[in-house]
């Protein structure tokens, strides 16, 4: 029987972190499990996943595109006017840390005083923020609330090397009274300026390249990739161990499948002390639900026995919902299409909005026909994405079955909310704003796309928009949040320990009680760096 002492399902932004942690303790026998392809070497990783840009014009297409061999490639409901969502999310080593957008930003103080608020006074500001100092080595920033010797590369890029939309853009928002903004992961700051980065030399610095190639050469770490968790397996209360799948299914088609040979999969169990969940704000509450855990109205129907009733499992989900307003510019206007599409980009809080920095707006290249990736020599067009990054709505995740190849049936449900289109209608505004203003205007845009100029004065007409146009910005999260037990909605306590169960925990985008105000990546690094401290501390 193989048995290990901590087995950590999904190599993400913060089951990498774990394992590497874990394997630091030499007495300490860890298991790494990964859905998708392991890539132990850096010369023979996957372009895809290696260069974030400068090699391929269509890079992003082969890691977030419909047809990427890195994804999860989920659909979702984004509205009551959209059910067919795309949601990739990483299914490689390294997670979706292995195929984002590299914004390396941090969530605001706020956010973590607030997770306090509702119980977890341990992940306030003052008790969180050193860990973002430890994960970084910040090539621009020193001193206070920066450091230049953690396992993440972070960088910005410099105006020098702005491109010339970036540039008008800056200068446009600056126009309309945006503050310069050169370090956004400074914890007061707000306005315009160049977004942190963690891709040095246009390398994307993974969980994998910053922290398990670090860990491979240790003897007490087993990585299993390509394998895929069918569900956690209990004696009673307690986690023993895992079902696993391998090979793994290529990735979820609803219910449709195709496995990546002709081997027949085989089902193995393999058991340990403890079990730590891992596997990303989508995937954590699928394995839960399918092992037993959640709410037994979600689980019932399925047949599936209820080991232990938690009623916040899949639920609360949160995300940053985003439109796109976009541009025709002007002939001759030939954007690099091998740079990267973000450099700038604008914090900026909503008016009437209790919640600073819940705006987030960045410039973006499409392609000629309105597609998300430049054309190498064509007349590209020019967008600006408007992003909600404190939303009141959220949503849900449920089955749709208790076969764990079919995905799970998931609920964005953005923009239910009042004050979330508000906001979301003042963005677009700002935008058109923006793009009317003289250094865009002038240097840059031509005619308006979408949406169409009659629109925009009227707030139902608009609504109508947002709603047929609102998309993810990729951050999913709190759906196994943390909170106390007087939380009937919590699912973890403050070191990711299931609420009733014993010897498993959840250590990811999952257990935050609510979205931070900034891209999640960095803020999962920490939660997997906090969460590993416990698991060595016996916490």
């Amino acid at each position: 029987m193989e048995k290990f002492n901590k087995i950590v399902i999904g190599s993400g932004s913060a089951g990498s972190v774990i394992a590497s942690r874990l394997s630091e303790k030499d007495n300490c026998e860890v298991l790494l499990i990964e859905a998708g392809p392991d890539y132990p070497e850096f010369d023979s990783t996957p372009i895809e996943i290696k260069n974030a840009y400068g090699i391929d014009p269509n890079i992003w297409a082969r890691t977030f595109g419909e047809n990427s061999k890195f994804s999860w490639n989920y659909t979702a409901t984004a509205t009551n006017k959209i059910d067919d969502m795309l949601i990739p999310r990483g299914r490689v080593i390294g997670g979706s840390s292995s195929v984002n957008a590299q914004i390396f930003l941090r969530g605001l103080p706020e956010d973590f005083d607030d997770w306090g608020k509702m119980g977890n006074n341990n992940w306030n500001a003052s008790k969180t923020m050193p860990f973002f100092e430890k994960v970084e080595n910040d090539l621009d920033f020193k001193g206070d609330f920066h450091n230049s010797k953690g396992p993440i590369v972070v960088k910005r890029f410099q105006k020098s090397e702005w491109e010339e939309v970036q540039q008008a853009f800056y200068d446009a928002a600056r126009s309309i009274g945006q503050a310069d903004s050169p370090d956004a992961n400074d914890p007061n700051s707000s306005g315009v300026g160049p977004m942190p980065m963690n891709n040095p030399d246009g390398i994307r610095w993974s969980t994998n390249f910053g922290y398990l190639s670090k860990a491979r050469h240790r003897m007490n770490l087993t990585i299993k990739a390509n394998c895929l968790v069918r569900k956690i397996i209990f004696n009673g209360k307690k986690a023993i161990g895992v079902q696993i799948e391998s090979p793994a299914p290529l990735t979820y088609k609803k219910s449709s499948h195709k496995f990546p040979s002709k081997i027949k999969p085989k089902i193995y169990e393999i058991f340990g002390d403890e079990i730590i969940l891992s596997a990303g704000a989508i995937e954590s509450p699928h394995i839960l639900m399918l092992s037993g855990i959640g709410a037994s109205e979600k689980l019932e129907p399925h047949g599936i026995e209820v080991i232990k009733e938690l009623n916040g499992v899949g639920e609360n989900l949160r995300d940053h919902p985003q439109i796109q307003v976009s541009w025709n510019v002007k002939e001759g206007l030939i954007q690099n299409e091998l740079s990267p599409r973000i450099q700038v980009g604008i914090r900026y809080t909503a008016s009437g909005s209790k919640f600073r920095n819940d705006m987030f707006i960045h410039p973006v290249g499409h392609a000629p026909e309105g597609g998300i990736y430049l054309e190498s020599g064509k007349n590209n067009g020019f967008g600006i994405t408007c992003a909600l990054y404190l939303a009141k709505g959220s949503g849900s995740i449920k089955l749709n079955s208790a076969n764990p190849h079919d995905q799970p049936n998931l609920n964005y449900n953005f923009m239910t909310e009042e004050f979330d289109r508000k906001r979301m209608r003042e963005g677009t505004r700002m935008a058109v704003k923006m793009g009317d203003n003289t250094y865009l205007k002038d240097r840059v845009l031509e005619d308006l796309i979408n949406p169409e100029r009659n629109i925009l004065e009227n707030d139902d007409l608009l609504d109508d928009w947002i709603l047929q146009t609102s998309r993810t910005s990729h951050h999913v999260s709190s759906t196994c949040k943390m909170g106390p037990l007087s939380d009937e909605m919590s699912v973890v306590d403050q070191v990711g320990k299931i609420h009733g169960l014993e010897n498993i925990r959840i250590a990811d985008a999952s257990i935050m009680p609510d979205c931070i105000r900034a891209n999640t990546n960095a803020t999962t690094i920490v939660i997997g760096e906090r969460i590993a401290e416990a698991i060595i501390n016996d916490q």
